[in-house]
Formats: C-alpha cells, structure tokens, sequence
C-alpha cells in the first residue's frame, strides 16, 4: 500500500507458500499460474513452465486476480497475504522526513470473496492466518471464510516464533492432524485437491 510515491506498508510474507504449491501441482501434472507479490523474498526455484505473473499493489493483484478468473482456472489457491487496510489516500512525491505524520488506515475489500462470483465453477482453496495455535474447536474465522467465500477447502495458519503450522479444513471440519509444516501441508493440500476437484 503506497503512503507515497517512494515509501508502501507491507507485510512479512516471503512467497514460500504459493512456490511451494505452485511446483507441487505443476509436478502433479497441473498447468500453473502463479500471482506473486513484488516484494515476495522466496528464492525458491520455480519450473520454467509455470506463468509468473507479480504484483505490487493490492489493487494490481484486484485486476490481475479478475483477469485470471475469467480466463476459466479450474482450481483458484489463494494464499496471498491480501491487506485488511489501506492508507485512505497516497500522498504525490515524496514526503519531508522529519516531520510527524498521522496515516488515516481504511478497510479493503475481501478479494477472496468475489473468486466465486466471477468463477463459480472453480475449486477454492482460502487461507486463513490464526493468531495463536489451534484448540480443538472448528475456528470461527475458518468458518467465516465458507459462509462468506464459498471456499472448498481453508488452510489454517499461524506463524509465531519462526515456527509453521497448519491444519486443512472442509465444510464439515478438520482434514488434518494440527501442526503440519509447510512442506506436510502442501502433500496433503494437493493430494485433497487431486481427489476432490
């Protein structure tokens, strides 16, 4: 999110996650195409026949999102890290350092919301970060991400610490044990989605 023309918001994530999948499934047989965020920092390597495509902005990832839906993709991962908020207003050039500056933070929209609009028929598989780890309860923000997103499968996340875990969900509850990493994660992720889609 732009603050100016020199200076964003961002976040930690490094990418790792949508590389991983994205060579998982290309190994399965699968045709990829992966929206990746600019400042993604994951060096690692991706199959030459996977279409990359970056984005800088959450508005950039809003319309290349939109343009891939409606080219037909059977099955939609959305794993980015999409921002809640966004300066309400970008400042023009660079703005005097030295100065105290009070930034008005606004909601942005789901995008993960309109996948099923555009592209009813595909796959979706929604990711969701938790805060702290999982009790054994079915988590209400997981919940959200079927009732609002029509999601197939929601990956539940949290990362504290430098420590991953995760457990994959359906409609109807947990298809995992808790505490996957992010490599378990991925060969139970794609395998479901090979039996499921």
């Amino acid at each position: 999110m732009a603050i100016d023309d020199v200076r964003v918001i961002t976040n930690r994530s490094t990418g790792e996650m949508g590389r991983l999948v994205a060579g998982a499934l290309h190994a399965k047989g699968y045709c990829v195409t992966l929206l990746e965020g600019s400042a993604a920092t994951s060096r690692l390597p991706l199959p030459e026949a996977i279409d990359l495509k970056k984005f800088f902005f959450y508005d950039e990832l809003d319309q290349a999102l939109v343009r891939e839906l409606r080219k037909g993709h059977d099955i939609v991962i959305h794993a980015a890290a999409v921002p809640d908020f966004r300066p309400s207003r970008a400042f023009r050039g660079k703005m005097f350092s030295g100065n105290e500056l009070t930034l008005k933070l606004v909601p942005t929209k789901k995008l993960i919301e309109k996948i099923k609009k555009i592209a009813p028929g595909s796959f979706l598989v929604g990711f969701k970060l938790a805060a702290r780890k999982f009790s054994g309860r079915f988590p209400a923000n997981v919940k959200g991400l079927f009732d609002q997103a029509a999601c197939d499968l929601v990956v539940a996340n949290v990362s504290h610490d430098g420590e991953y875990q995760a457990c994959l969900f359906g409609p109807r509850g947990r298809l995992s044990p808790d505490g996957l990493t992010k490599k378990a994660l991925v060969t139970v992720l794609t395998d479901t989605i090979d039996l499921r889609s």
